[in-house]
């Protein structure tokens, strides 16, 4: 038979991880509606990179497996 206080603790630590999922998922419901998306940013992260050198015509380059 299960022990009243075994049964108790189990009940009381279902309640618990209950009521801490419920505060987690209204903490990030909250935080999502408050943080909406806004204008973009000006600028970026992307620096300007100097072009990539092209190639010479007479530059040829073969792959030589040995």
């Amino acid at each position: 038979m299960i022990d009243t206080q075994i049964l108790t603790g189990i009940l009381l630590a279902l309640a618990a991880l209950v009521g801490l999922a419920i505060v987690l998922a209204v903490t990030l419901w909250t935080a999502a509606s408050v943080s909406r998306p806004g204008q973009a940013p000006h600028g970026g992260i992307r620096r300007d990179l100097p072009p990539l050198p092209q190639p010479d015509a007479h530059d040829t380059r073969e792959l030589v497996l040995r």
